[in-house]
């Protein structure tokens, strides 16, 4: 009855394989899966060198400088900055005449000097002449102007020194003072005046009367009504009025 069973066994499952057919089985599965872990070893390392390679790159590109811009007009060369502007010199102090009695020049009223032109208009150099106030009381000196304005459309140049100028008074026709009588010297005073500009000098006059070579005059003039009259070289001014108290 056995080996009946044992035929029947053989029959239903075939033939049953070898030892050394199952080692090299096992031998081959195993040299298969070695092959498998050393291309994905070398699969992997060829994608990190990559990656590698593709950080560097990226890295030199962010850091490398960027070329200079060159200058309009001149390449390779970067634009300067503009220069400071040199500072203007300090204007010239104008001289101050200061004869006795004859008038001083007015520092306060210094013009501008302008090249003067050859198409400067003399005739619209305006001579005038003004007092600080209309009426004096007793013991109060009236202090006189003269004024030069160029009322051209160009500059003129003017001597304005005190060679040039005076200051007249008189009093109903009668001459009663003039800053050229006891004049002690006097001085040429060259100055350019711009278009609109003006010069001026002022005089204190104390009151007191004056005759040609500065005779000593005793009498001293009284209240009423004056008249002063400026010029400088041949043009004069018009008269100007004010009263002594």
């Amino acid at each position: 009855m056995a080996h009946t069973d044992d035929q029947g066994s053989a029959r239903r499952g075939g033939r049953r394989a070898s030892p050394a057919v199952y080692r090299r089985r096992r031998l081959a599965v195993l040299i298969l899966a070695v092959l498998v872990v050393a291309v994905l070893a070398i699969g992997g390392m060829a994608l990190a060198g990559t990656l590698g390679r593709t950080d560097d790159a990226a890295a030199g590109a962010s850091t490398s400088p960027e070329a200079p811009t060159a200058a309009a007009g001149t390449p390779g060369a970067a634009t300067p900055a503009p220069s400071a502007a040199a500072p203007s010199a300090p204007p010239t102090a104008v001289p101050t005449a200061t004869p006795t009695p004859t008038p001083s020049a007015d520092p306060t009223a210094a013009s501008p000097e302008p090249t003067p032109s050859d198409a400067c208009d003399a005739a619209r150099v305006v001579v005038s002449a003004e007092t600080d106030r209309e009426s004096y009381g007793s013991g109060e000196s009236p202090v006189l102007a003269l004024v030069v304005r160029n009322e051209g459309e160009e500059p003129c140049t003017v001597n304005v020194g005190t060679s040039q100028m005076a200051f007249e008074i008189t009093s109903g026709g009668e001459r009663i003072f003039s800053s050229t009588d006891c004049q002690q010297g006097s001085q040429d005073l060259e100055r350019t005046i711009a278009p609109g500009g003006e010069e001026r000098a002022t005089f204190e006059w104390t009151r007191n009367r004056t005759v040609p070579g500065c005779t000593v005059v005793d009498e001293e003039p009284g209240a009423g009504d004056y008249t002063l009259i400026t010029r400088l070289g041949a043009r004069s001014s018009q008269s100007v009025e004010f009263t002594l108290q």
